[in-house]
């Protein structure tokens, strides 16, 4: 079964965001279901007649976002109409509501143009708009292919997010999961300190000898993005035990391989994870920030109950900061420099005494796009870690934009965290 989106809006060619696309590709994920095709096209009849022609041949389900509304550049229907050679009609029921909407806002009476939004494709199942006055629709037909008819549906969906992903969980998610056969179930396992090249060497004999067969059949994927690796892999097959099975052998298997360069999966990332050894553990942590400029606590506090143990975070963006606010001392900043592991330790330590914390991380570094020489190249960053026993410094060097540095930076003092938190357990 092939599903593809189509997004209209020229505001999409001109560098806006296609969240529509984001959000359904993932709510299809979850569900085992996977877009083959999607296309963004802009306000232009023929261009999307040509899209509409091209999906029609080739998927069996066709999704639209956007193009539903009143103005001039809203074609999306009767363009889906042409395309099929049906009619449009003026629901009534879809003109009061409408109506209603702009009374009920204190219009005086509802805009001409606001009148198109009632016309529906002959054939099509209207779809409740709760959020807006753009009804969506739904139209099963069929479409010569290869020289044979073929059963086609298609969907279409308001543009804006808060229009569109209502209506999907409502109306389509329903209907792709009575069309689904089989079973497939999704997994992405999250690893962190070995590079991408290297990950895919390691599982390369783990894929190879994934099973396939008519009861299952195994699909991978790699994805790369601030230094944290993907791991993906859906199992499909007519048997759940059997799906799982083989999900829980590629788990086991995966984690002999990379052992705790993994550290979590689904929707886990470093700093829930950091969070939950800290919270098993009874332990408590604080930052001092540099060049991540709160970042860090950022991310740790961005997960619920964070305040059970995470401290404090001090932001020493300049030397004078650093000497006043953490003790850093005017010698260690005159001799090493304030991107320095001696730096960084003394950040480290400042903290630590500050907050009365179990462990304290520091961050500094540069992150660009300036500022860099030869002995220290945008990208160089130090990270100190101190608890009772000791004050260590780590060196990294970090590839990409200011932001990419920056982030890169905040992943890898979570890491480094929970890697602490996983010897202590041990």
């Amino acid at each position: 079964m092939k599903i593809e989106l189509i997004c209209t809006g020229s505001e999409l060619l001109a560098g806006k965001i296609n969240t529509n696309a984001a959000c359904i590709g993932s709510r299809l994920s979850a569900m085992g279901l996977e877009l083959s095709f999607v296309t963004d096209v802009g306000d232009r009849k023929q261009d999307l007649l040509q899209e509409f022609k091209r999906a029609f041949e080739r998927s069996d389900i066709i999704i639209t976002t956007g193009g539903l509304g009143p103005t001039f550049d809203d074609i999306t229907v009767e363009t889906a109409a042409e395309c099929l050679n049906l009619e449009l009609y003026a629901d009534e029921k879809i003109l009061k509501l409408i109506k209603e909407h702009f009374l009920k806002h204190a219009a005086a009476s509802i805009p001409k143009i606001n009148e198109r939004q009632a016309n529906i494709i002959s054939g099509a199942k209207v779809l409740e708009n709760r959020f807006g006055t753009a009804p969506g629709q739904m139209l099963h037909f069929e479409f010569e292919t290869g020289g044979k008819k073929c059963r086609k549906t298609l969907f279409l969906l308001p543009g804006p997010p808060v229009e569109m992903k209502p209506m999907f969980e409502s109306s389509v998610e329903p209907f792709l999961r009575n069309c689904s056969t089989g079973i497939r179930k999704n997994v992405v396992l999250h690893v962190f300190g070995i590079a991408e090249s290297s990950v895919e060497e390691m599982i390369k004999p783990v894929m190879k000898e994934a099973g396939f067969g008519d009861s299952k059949s195994v699909e991978f994927g790699i994805l790369a993005s601030k230094s944290i690796i993907d791991i993906k892999f859906s199992v499909s097959g007519t048997d759940e035990l059997i799906v799982d099975e083989t999900i829980n052998n590629l788990k086991f298997r995966f984690g002999n391989v990379l052992k705790d360069n993994i550290f979590g999966c689904g929707s886990d990332t470093l700093a829930s994870v950091a969070g939950r050894l800290l919270l098993e553990n009874k332990k408590t942590v604080s930052f001092a920030e540099s060049c991540t400029a709160g970042m860090a606590a950022a991310a740790i506090t961005d997960v619920p109950g964070s305040s059970l143990y995470f401290k404090s975070s001090v932001v020493a963006y300049s030397n004078e900061s650093k000497m006043k606010l953490l003790g850093v001392k005017e010698e260690t900043l005159a001799k090493f420099g304030a991107v320095s592991g001696e730096t960084a330790k003394e950040m480290a330590e400042g903290i630590f005494k500050l907050s009365d914390s179990d462990y304290a991380l520091s961050a500094t570094g540069i992150a660009g796009p300036g500022g860099g020489t030869a002995e220290k190249p945008v990208g160089l960053v130090y990270i100190g870690f101190a608890d009772e026993k000791k004050t260590e410094s780590f060196k990294f060097n970090f590839y990409g934009i200011r932001k990419d540095v920056r982030e890169k930076t905040v992943n890898a003092a979570l890491d480094l965290l929970r890697r602490k938190l996983i010897a202590k357990r041990s």
